[in-house]
């Protein structure tokens, strides 16, 4: 497929910027934020779809107008990181909401259509392509944008492919943004929340956190991941499983059944499901231990609960871990599904804020994404709850939303709602031929939709 056009380049600016910025100037940081700091941004793609008749360019300078107005609310997109040495040899890192903009590009790829995109087996390369900021790591914020936008003429459709410091959001308040720009453009110019940017910290804690961060090293670290993605890139295949309302609730059903229980969930039910597929192709030793990797949503487990409109990250990870013959038994979904359900339900008030107080106290950080890559561990990313397909600019909803290439590991895999109320995608990223033997699975391909 022929190479993207770059059309334009513009920096866009919040407007009215003094008169909202009163008290945040600085956004101080918290672990949730800070553990971002060594991975790439995040990169949504949302596909659509048009007739011949719409007239794409006035389309683009509206988003663009849109876009400006959007960022009046969301001032962390058009500022930059700083990350500050001290003489005890940390660094502290915040957000300095000093208006230098967020990056805004229009491109073209006219001998593209969206059946390119999402018509094959496995999504091809030139979607990465789609996004800007391939390949720069969050702390890079300083110099970097926080918030790059693409939109991408294809010959029948537009991409729009948002890169997002994951420093600064995660998927909750990334879509809040998303969904707030997509308002905005149709008109209406009343978002329904308020972004607040007032981080959570516990009492006494001194402001702004320090921690040790190989300053020096970075660039190198940065340099060996790079080789290292492209080394997992040349082997690593992407391809998406749709799971149908009606097919998830016999998996969970079957999960419960197994496991004499009702307290299994939906999500876990699917997750364990193509655990085992993944595991089953992969033909490993009874006895050998697998990770499965989650993200935990923190905003409804406090106590009280974080508002609705705090604007950051408020997210942990937690490991489920089993053996292959567990997951592997005659009964196995049932039996680690319910695995998962307990160890997420441990995540109380009191755990998650033991985890925020040992991070302070231990501050760390993975450099090469964790264990993801290494042959028994598998990663969740995203969830399916995101408001994903309301998103209409001011000429219909999307088809599909698919993660860009920023992240993307061998083992990792991204889950999303699906077009179809109550159904979900899953974008697994692994080996060709495990994807293939996936594929040719019938215990998991029974509950997949073609």
């Amino acid at each position: 497929m022929s190479s993207v056009q770059i059309l334009s380049t513009t920096i866009i600016h919040a407007p009215n910027h003094n008169l909202n910025l009163s008290n945040h100037h600085t956004i101080d940081l918290t672990p949730w934020d800070l553990q971002y700091l060594p991975f790439g941004y995040n990169q949504i793609g949302l596909i659509y779809q048009h007739n011949s008749e719409l007239d794409t360019e006035n389309q683009i300078q509206l988003l663009k107008q849109s876009l400006t107005s959007t960022l009046e609310f969301f001032p962390p997109f058009t500022g930059r990181l700083n990350i500050t040495e001290h003489e005890d040899n940390t660094i502290s890192c915040s957000i300095n909401c000093n208006n230098e903009g967020a990056l805004f590009v229009h491109a073209a790829n006219k001998n593209i259509s969206v059946r390119d995109i999402l018509g094959p087996t496995y999504l091809p390369d030139i979607f990465y392509s789609f996004f800007q900021l391939n390949g720069v790591k969050n702390y890079e914020g300083t110099s970097q944008p926080l918030l790059a936008i693409q939109v991408t003429e294809l010959t029948d459709g537009i991409i729009i492919g948002c890169s997002i410091s994951h420093v600064v959001v995660d998927g909750t308040s990334l879509w809040h943004f998303i969904n707030s720009w997509a308002k905005i453009s149709r008109g209406n110019f009343e978002i329904s929340k308020i972004p607040s940017f007032q981080r959570w910290f516990p009492p006494g804690i001194q402001l702004p956190i320090r921690f040790h961060f190989p300053i020096e090293p970075r660039d190198s670290l940065s340099n060996d991941q790079n080789n290292e993605e492209q080394k997992l890139n040349t082997t690593m295949s992407e391809r998406l499983f749709h799971f149908s309302k009606e097919n998830i609730t016999k998996l969970k059903s079957k999960a419960n059944l197994e496991a004499g229980t009702k307290n299994i969930s939906s999500l876990q039910a699917v997750f364990t499901h193509v655990w085992r597929s993944i595991i089953r192709c992969k033909n490993l030793d009874t006895q050998e231990e697998l990770n499965f990797v989650i993200d935990i949503g923190v905003r409804p487990r406090f106590i009280p609960p974080l508002p609705e409109e705090y604007f950051g990250n408020a997210v942990m990870e937690f490991v489920v871990t089993v053996k292959v013959c567990e997951l592997m038994e005659d009964g196995g979904l049932g039996k680690c599904a319910l695995k998962m359900n307990k160890i997420i339900a441990m995540h109380s008030d009191e755990k998650l804020k033991n985890h925020y107080e040992d991070w302070l106290a231990a501050p760390s950080f993975v450099f090469k994404d964790g264990d993801v890559g290494n042959r028994n561990s598998l990663a969740i990313g995203s969830s399916p709850w995101f408001d994903v397909y309301g998103n209409d600019f001011g000429w219909g909803k999307p088809v599909a939303v698919r993660n860009g290439g920023a992240n993307k590991k061998n083992g990792k895999i991204y889950v999303s709602a699906g077009i179809e109320e109550g159904s979900i995608n899953l974008e697994v990223c692994l080996d060709y031929e495990i994807l293939e033997a996936i594929g040719n699975d019938s215990e998991f391909m029974d509950a997949v939709c073609s």
